[in-house]
């Protein structure tokens, strides 16, 4: 269940918080029905940029990203009951948090390829 997206990048967009349109934060569609997204090479230093910009802003949360990853991957009763806490908040995290992750496998995949990316998202 849920909702991928393949390519050059593979993954899962996050259930509940993640629109399949965040693909196009980082690239432009070619399509008219699933989200097929093309992400030129030559965007690589913006989209570092625009990284480096939305992980300063996840700051307003009080936490990194890399600090409130790590809570959400341990699973554990930290992040269970940070989440009771504050639902609201917690969700925009993971919101916010599941753009950060997905424009970094965007950047790494773009580095390594050194070429253009191609992702198809499902609708």
């Amino acid at each position: 269940m849920g909702r991928y997206y393949s390519g050059d990048v593979e993954g899962k967009f996050w259930f509940g918080v993640q629109p399949t349109s965040d693909l196009l934060e980082f690239g432009y569609d070619r399509s008219d029905c699933n989200l097929n997204v093309i992400v030129p090479y030559d965007n690589l230093r913006e989209i570092g940029r625009k990284l480096k910009a939305l992980k300063k802003a996840f700051l307003k949360h009080g936490a990194t990203f890399e600090s409130f990853m790590k809570v959400l991957n341990s699973g554990g009763s930290t992040a269970r009951k940070k989440r009771e806490k504050n639902p609201t908040r917690w969700q925009t995290m993971c919101r916010d948090a599941s753009l950060i992750e997905l424009g970094e496998k965007i950047l790494t995949a773009l580095r390594q390829k050194k070429d253009d990316l191609f992702i198809e998202g499902e609708c």
